[in-house]
């Protein structure tokens, strides 16, 4: 299977943790930090959690079944919702602990030597590789943005794929820890003190605490059957406003099942005359001739109205694939003749 636009910033986002998380747990190592060990914490908690964020959309692929009729495409949303709890429990909880058992427990300061330049270039190649990251996760967002005339937060809060969001706010949490790692090391050093890579360390668990909530509250949406958004809508109310046998349209409801599958119903009034006129002309013959004979004349106003029903049932199957046409991620359509 091809491998996706929106998969592409979280295999990059997978790759490039990989390799840091090795790279910070090597430092860690070398150094006993507390905030180091924090950050390899937090990137071994990334690579997981977007493992699990790349799982939801494979198993979102998965086409409907007499059990799921509607498919599997939801499945994204609660592994994305897995994955904001694991950042919580693993990120956030370990990491906290470990801060404040180390800003409880007062250890006395141990003066790192030559390695400590070690542990400063890991982070700095970290922080550049984290970036790069970033920047895919950043430019697959503007271009979507763009091609829905969206600025970019206004995009990210709308956006009808969790997964790329995800990815966006992990890598600037990502690069934020490292800062704190940074500067949590380095005021360590200066000051002799391991008071401040206590501080960093407990910083960087309650900066994926946030994370992990800020996660969970966003696909919660979608788990309660989040509405399709204002630009989607739009295209679909362009669609029925240009129809001019749509007298009224009411009570439509929408439903994000996945980004590849929206939901769409409405109760559609048609303008029966105009439709009418479409097959008066060769039933206004045959209603005079058979008018003095009522079997006949009852045969053919049964005839007119089936011919009719066809014609309305015709038009909403025309409106049907209108509205496909204008948004081909709308794959279930249904339109009730109110």
């Amino acid at each position: 299977m091809a491998v996706s636009n929106d998969s592409k910033p979280i295999l990059v986002a997978i790759l490039a943790n990989s390799i840091i998380a090795i790279s910070k747990a090597v430092g860690y190592l070398f150094s006993g930090s507390s905030a180091l060990l924090s950050e390899t914490i937090h990137s071994i908690a990334d690579v997981m959690n977007q493992s699990l964020l790349l799982l939801g959309i494979k198993r979102g692929e998965k086409e409907f079944s007499e059990m799921y009729n509607y498919g599997h495409s939801q499945e994204r949303f609660f592994w994305n919702l897995v994955s904001a709890m694991g950042i919580f429990v693993l990120g956030c909880g370990v990491t906290l602990y470990h801060g404040i058992h180390d800003l409880i427990t007062h250890e006395e300061f141990k003066k790192a030597g030559t390695e400590q330049f070690i542990i400063l270039a890991i982070l700095v190649i970290s922080i550049f590789v984290e970036s790069y990251s970033f920047k895919v996760a950043i430019d697959e967002i503007s271009t979507q943005a763009k091609s829905r005339n969206k600025k970019f937060f206004t995009y990210l809060n709308e956006s009808m794929d969790p997964s790329v969001s995800a990815v966006f706010w992990e890598d600037l949490a990502a690069i934020i820890g490292l800062l704190f790692a940074l500067v949590g090391i380095v005021c360590t050093e200066i000051f002799q003190n391991d008071t401040f890579d206590a501080v960093a360390s407990i910083l960087i668990g309650l900066l994926m605490g946030w994370i992990a909530f800020h996660l969970a509250l966003e696909n919660k949406r979608f788990l309660l059957d989040k509405a399709i958004p204002t630009y989607e809508m739009n295209l679909l109310n362009e669609v029925l406003k240009s129809n001019k046998l749509i007298k009224e349209v009411k009570d439509i409801r929408t439903i994000v099942l996945g980004p590849d599958r929206l939901k769409f119903k409405a109760d559609i009034i048609l303008d029966t005359e105009s439709l009418t006129k479409k097959i008066r002309a060769k039933y206004s013959k045959k209603l005079k001739t058979d008018l003095k004979n009522p079997e006949k004349f009852e045969k053919c106003l049964i005839d007119f109205s089936d011919e009719l029903a066809k014609e309305k049932i015709k038009e909403l199957d025309k409106i049907k694939t209108e509205l496909k046409q204008a948004l081909p991620n709308l794959q279930h359509v249904n339109l009730v003749l109110a």
